[in-house]
């Protein structure tokens, strides 16, 4: 394995070395197994970065803490490191989730699946037919797709699903423009239908923000994010 490299997540944390499993990387906490278990979806690279998500110090932090709370995490490189694969992605996230439910160290009855920026696409499929063992999801800064997306499950399918299966969002108060208006027809479509949407607006915050503006509140929103899916998660076994 890879020393992990690039910015680290705001909030320090005892770090937890992964065992590394095909295209995954597996963070087991000290409890007994079997336990809960997230999978941390990266976003989108327009092209290969220098630094494979589960390589960064960004989702190995994530993972750690994840851990350091008493669920399994799992970190997956897909193929949104090479431009806009979304099928292909999906088929590789979709994978690494029954080899997470296969680990004798997981309760594959309780899985959270958690979604960074541009690999918010990737939750609808999950959303619009939520099986029995997805117990939560989170997005944080996500892009989410209008309606019309060729073969991509429409907003309102999605939504559906946040009606059975708990759902969070992280948003910022500077994002980046173009996803500002996917994100609020979403938000706008929840409530609409009274689906339970939890949201949270990181204010004077921008893209990125739980590795590149260390303050207070950036701390509270990432603390505030590994403390809903844990409790979910922990609700839900």
């Amino acid at each position: 394995m890879h020393e992990p490299s690039g910015p680290h997540l705001v909030l320090p944390v005892d770090s937890v070395a992964p065992i590394r499993d095909g295209v995954l990387d597996v963070y087991l906490p000290d409890s007994p197994p079997p336990s809960a278990c997230v999978l941390l979806v990266h976003g989108l690279y327009p092209a290969k970065p220098e630094v494979m998500p589960r390589d960064s110090n960004f989702y190995h932090d994530y993972a750690s803490h994840l851990a350091r709370r008493g669920v399994v995490a799992g970190v997956v490189d897909h193929e949104l490191t090479d431009g806009f694969l979304y099928p292909e992605a999906l088929r590789t996230v979709s994978a690494a989730v029954e080899q997470l439910r296969s680990r004798p160290e997981v309760d594959g009855s309780a899985i959270g699946l958690w979604f960074f920026s541009g690999g918010g696409p990737l939750a609808y499929p999950f959303l619009a037919d939520p099986q029995p063992w997805l117990r939560c999801v989170e997005l944080t800064y996500p892009v989410l797709p209008g309606p019309g997306t060729p073969g991509w499950p429409d907003p309102e399918h999605a939504i559906r699903g946040v009606a059975t299966v708990p759902t969070r969002i992280t948003l910022v108060e500077n994002e980046i423009p173009d996803f500002v208006g996917g994100q609020a027809d979403f938000l706008a479509q929840a409530s609409t239908v009274g689906a339970p949407l939890e949201v949270l607006t990181v204010a004077g915050a921008g893209h990125g923000f739980d590795a590149m503006i260390d303050t207070p509140d950036t701390r509270a929103a990432v603390e505030a994010g590994l403390d809903w899916m844990v409790a979910q998660l922990r609700r839900a076994v």
